[in-house]
């Protein structure tokens, strides 16, 4: 299941700053962030689902940022089909939130994490109800239960250590292996990425297996999970930056990579 650490000050120039980790099956086709849905808006850009057509991350400079994590619990349907959860990022930037109108989701069950230049907060819908967690000032970190539940292994392990270390505060200057290099090479961009990736990077020395992984590849119940890519993202006053990664090799932090810029 995926991970996003987001960092909220709203009174910064640049108020939300976010580490997005996307799990999937490493068989399942995606596209890396680009204006995917001119149909919806052309300034909306973001990493698409190619088998549904819908994101994983959508942004855009007007509307900030919103993210769809898989949630564990099992939603029943009455006749075995669900709409994609793909479609709950781009509603978001377009104003329709999960729940908003009094209706009950069609989806599996999920975490959106919602993200603008006025704070973030998360949406939850586990099959039994539609519930807002609004993020105050600092740093969180959501998987697939509830925000900062430090009874999911990689919250427990983590969140503390994001916490402890300065988070970014404005966008990255570099894609995210581009940073690492950078800071093995004993440079720093200067854009105060360094700690975050550095963590991410001192995380990635467990078995990808582990319970306690950030860089997960693993077989779930619901079927064979790894991290594919990483978006580092800031949200401003008129202003969204994406940079992405793509990993050579799921859930690992090494070799060659694809990297884009949003």
């Amino acid at each position: 299941m995926c991970t996003v650490v987001v960092r909220v000050d709203p009174g910064s120039d640049w108020p939300i700053t976010m580490l997005a980790l996307r799990d999937e099956s490493p068989t399942r086709p995606w596209d890396p962030p680009a204006a995917w849905w001119p149909e919806r808006n052309p300034s909306f850009r973001g990493v698409r689902d190619r088998q549904a057509g819908g994101a994983w991350l959508a942004a855009s400079d007007d509307a900030g940022l919103a993210v769809v994590l898989n949630r564990g619990e099992d939603v029943p349907s009455a006749d075995g089909t669900w709409t994609t959860r793909g479609l709950l990022p781009l509603n978001a930037l377009q104003g329709s939130m999960p729940g908003g109108d009094g209706s009950t989701p069609t989806t599996r069950a999920f975490n959106l994490v919602r993200a603008t230049s006025s704070g973030a907060s998360v949406v939850s819908w586990d099959g039994s109800g539609v519930r807002t967690t609004a993020l105050d000032a600092g740093v969180h970190m959501v998987t697939h239960g509830e925000p900062n539940d430090s009874g999911v292994p990689r919250i427990g392990r983590w969140l503390e250590s994001f916490r402890a270390v300065a988070a970014p505060a404005g966008p990255p200057a570099l894609a995210p292996f581009d940073e690492l290099r950078a800071a093995d090479a004993g440079m720093d961009p200067g854009d105060g990425w360094s700690p975050w990736l550095g963590l991410l990077a001192q995380s990635a020395a467990l078995p990808a297996n582990d319970p306690d992984a950030i860089l997960r590849d693993t077989v779930e119940p619901e079927g064979h999970f790894a991290t594919l890519s990483i978006v580092a993202a800031a949200v401003g006053h008129g202003r969204t930056v994406l940079q992405h990664a793509r990993l050579a090799e799921p859930g690992v932090i090494s070799g060659s990579v694809e990297l884009h810029s949003a």
